[in-house]
Parts: structure tokens; sequence; C-alpha cells
């Protein structure tokens, strides 16, 4: 009961050394004027005074009066990177106003502190965005998040990526089976009618069956290495076996995205190569008509500068946009809220 003795105390805590009352000193409030905290090592050592000076100094003081509220339930450093509206409200916040503007400095707060390594982030230049693209860096930027965010995000990125190397590789793989050179002979006489493959002959015909075959082999493992971490990740009982799961994987992570793309820049070499050595149709030997040719030319000169606008500048430019917002995003916290109340809330 109250008042007994605790054996397990350590002498030098003294129970009421934190009590607070409205008025009284914030010594650690200076500290806080003009200062943007950054990391979530320095606010897990925040006591509760700390964690007061901190509060008292948001807004020119005017939520300085909440530090009874925050002191009379013992939130520190580790608390307050937990906090949440509701939390709020249950301690005596209630005034709407000033929950929502306080959470919105907290909000702030715990960003801050949940993406430590977004903040050295830089905007990769053009030649990076490429490397970026084809290892699948880009897809591994993201923090904070919890053990089943995490799982959440991975099932779907690999069903998306699943189904779509799914559906390439059945077609390179019939353009590698297809290859082969097809002869039917008359059972009655020694003649035989062999079809080209593809319409295709000699070397373009075995670039094309060994980039359709690669292609084919790599949409394949994307397809299975997009099951099985699904799969494995369900197989994480809670947020911590998901967590060190990944901490596990790291960047295996990306092995589905990866293949998938390497498939992709495989399967356009027997794309381009049709296109330009197909015998009826292509551009060389090229058809016999002018007509026919002069369209040969523009559907290959369309897919040249389609691919080469969407993987030599369209998609380097999306990569780089995902960094411009984390480094947008990070600068946009350093900030205080846009609102500044330097009034008095009333306390209900």
């Amino acid at each position: 009961k109250e008042g007994d003795h605790l054996p397990y105390q350590p002498p030098h805590v003294n129970a009421g050394q934190y009590a607070y009352k409205e008025g009284d000193h914030l010594p650690y409030k200076p500290q806080f004027v003009g200062k943007v905290v950054t990391t979530e090592e320095e606010v897990l050592h925040w006591t509760e005074p700390v964690v007061a000076g901190w509060l008292a100094s948001l807004e020119n003081g005017v939520f300085e009066q909440y530090c009874i509220n925050f002191m009379h339930h013992h939130i520190d450093g580790p608390i307050l990177l937990r906090l949440t509206e509701s939390n709020l409200e249950e301690m005596g916040v209630q005034s709407t106003g000033a929950r929502l503007k306080l959470m919105d400095h907290i909000t702030v707060l715990q960003r801050r502190c949940k993406k430590p390594d977004t903040a050295q982030l830089t905007v990769p230049g053009w030649g990076t965005c490429l490397v970026r693209m084809m290892d699948f860096g880009w897809a591994d930027t993201s923090e904070g998040k919890s053990g089943n965010d995490i799982k959440d995000e991975l099932v779907q990125a690999n069903t998306s990526i699943g189904l779509v190397s799914t559906l390439t590789w059945s077609i390179a793989w019939d353009l590698f089976f297809g290859s082969a050179t097809s002869c039917f002979c008359h059972n009655a006489s020694d003649e035989c009618v062999c079809s080209t493959s593809w319409d295709m002959e000699g070397r373009p015909l075995v670039v094309f069956y060994c980039f359709a075959g690669m292609s084919a082999f790599f949409f394949m493992f994307s397809t299975i290495y997009s099951v099985l971490q699904i799969i494995m990740v369900n197989e994480m009982s809670d947020e911590n076996e998901v967590l060190e799961f990944f901490d596990l994987l790291k960047a295996d992570s990306q092995l589905p995205g990866i293949y998938l793309f390497v498939g992709m820049i495989l399967f356009s070499v027997p794309v381009c190569v049709y296109l330009v050595y197909n015998i009826n149709l292509g551009l060389y030997p090229g058809p016999n008509y002018t007509s026919v040719t002069a369209f040969s030319w523009i559907v290959s000169m369309v897919a040249l500068l389609l691919t080469l606008w969407g993987f030599l500048y369209k998609l380097p430019q999306m990569i780089k946009a995902v960094y411009q917002a984390k480094q947008a995003a990070v600068e946009k916290d350093k900030l205080p809220p846009s609102h500044t109340y330097h009034g008095h809330f009333e306390v209900d």
C-alpha cells in the first residue's frame, strides 16, 4: 500500500524530485530556444524535466502551462516519441486547438528522429540515377516504418513485380522457344519445306535467340524471388521478427526488382533485332515496296525514341524526384509548423 518500503528502489532516486507545479523554473528550457532537434539518440536520453523544457520552448512558451501535465504523467524522451493525440487528451490537454498544434510539433519531432539516414541523402545526378535505376537503390531509402508497414510494403511491391515478371516471362519464353527453325517433309518425296524462325536467319536470329532466352530466365527468377519473399515475410510471427528479417535480408530485398529491370533491358534486344532484321518488314535487307520501307523506318524510329526517352530521361528523372521529395520533406521538418500562436490557451 502507499507508503510501504520499496526494497528495490535505488537509494539515490527521490520519487518527488521531478514533481513540478505551474510557475516552477524550467532549467532546460533555454537550451531548446532556437534549436532544431534532429536525432533520435538525443531524444531517447531526455528525462522528464528535459521534455518539459522542450515543451516550454515551443512557440514562445505558449505550451508551458502543459508542463505540469507532462510531468505528472512522467513523459520522458522515449515516451514522447510514441505519444499520440489521444494520449494528449488523456493527459488533460482538453483544448482542441492546443492539442492539435502541440501534436504538430510532436509529430515533426517524431519524423525527424525516425529518419536519420534520410537527412543525409543528397539528390543524385543523372549518372547516379542510372545506376540507382539498375540496382534498385532508390527503392531502399525509406525508414522509420513499423514492422507491419514494412511487411505490407514488401508484399504489395513483390505482388506487382511478380505479376509483371510473369507476363513478360511468358512473352520472352515464347520468343525463346519460337526461335527454332521448323521443317516439314513430305512422306512421298524427299522434298522438305522449312520455315524461317521469326522471319530471320543467321546472326540476327542467334542474337534474338540468346537475348530472348536470357530475359526469360531473368523474368522467371524475378517471379520466383517475389513469391519466396512474400512467403518468408508472412512466416514472421511479429513485428520484431519482421525487422530482424529485413536487417538480415538487406539489399537482397531488392532482388525481384533488379531481376525484372535487367530482364527488361535484355528483352529490348530481341525486339530491336526483330525491327531491324525482319526479312519482310525490317530495315535490313528491307521490303521491296517503298511505302512499306517508310513505314518500317517510322516504327523503328518511334520505338528507339520511346526507349531512349524512357530509360535515359524519364526513369532517371522519376528516381531523382524520389530523392528531391525526401530532401524537401527533411528541410520542411527543420522549420516550425506553419501556425504560430502567441496567446494563451485556456485550460479546461
